[in-house]
């Protein structure tokens, strides 16, 4: 995966997760717990949620019946790499800057935890349409899953509940061939 690749989706997912409250809550709450952390816990933060969303992504793949494929321990290899650069070179900013905070770092983390945390919550909906919290997110989350599933937005509420919008297409597509 090219590096502009990551941070398009990183973008997309951002500009996704900045439309609604629960983005901004996710994020603010990202936010605190990654400010009073430090250094180490941003970067594990980041390593731990590029890390679960592989974790979810293979198992939502295996529940589509996909199958995980070693492109996505390279996928994961480069956000970690993406990230890590990203948190490097701020970190390295404040350092020249001497700044006695780790304010623009906490704030690059967060944000990069928060939109994880964003795929994560979509692949957690298609493994578990029922998880409760995650249930409430649905609705925002529509893009992020019809973009994971390869459907449209207007489908993702069928798939979710157990129909498949692709079968259905293919089957209205043969009924009307004959």
């Amino acid at each position: 995966m090219n590096w502009h690749v990551i941070y398009e989706h990183l973008i997309i997912k951002l500009r996704e997760l900045l439309q609604t409250m629960w983005g901004w809550f996710l994020l603010l709450c990202s936010f605190l717990v990654d400010f009073f952390a430090g250094y180490k816990m941003a970067i594990a933060g980041i390593v731990i949620v590029v890390a679960l969303d592989a974790f979810w992504g293979i198992w939502a793949a295996i529940k589509q019946g996909k199958y995980a494929r070693s492109e996505l321990a390279r996928d994961t290899v480069s956000k970690i790499a993406a990230y890590g650069s990203a948190v490097l070179i701020t970190i390295m900013i404040e350092h020249v800057i001497q700044w006695d905070s780790i304010f623009l770092t906490s704030v690059i983390a967060a944000l990069i935890c928060a939109t994880e945390l964003w795929s994560i919550s979509g692949n957690i909906l298609i493994v578990n349409p029922k998880a409760h919290f995650f249930k409430l997110l649905r609705p925002v989350l529509k893009g992020e899953i019809a973009r994971k599933l390869g459907i449209g937005e207007d489908k993702v509420d069928e798939a979710l509940d157990g129909s498949d919008p692709k079968k259905e297409t293919t089957d209205n597509a043969e009924t009307s061939d004959q």
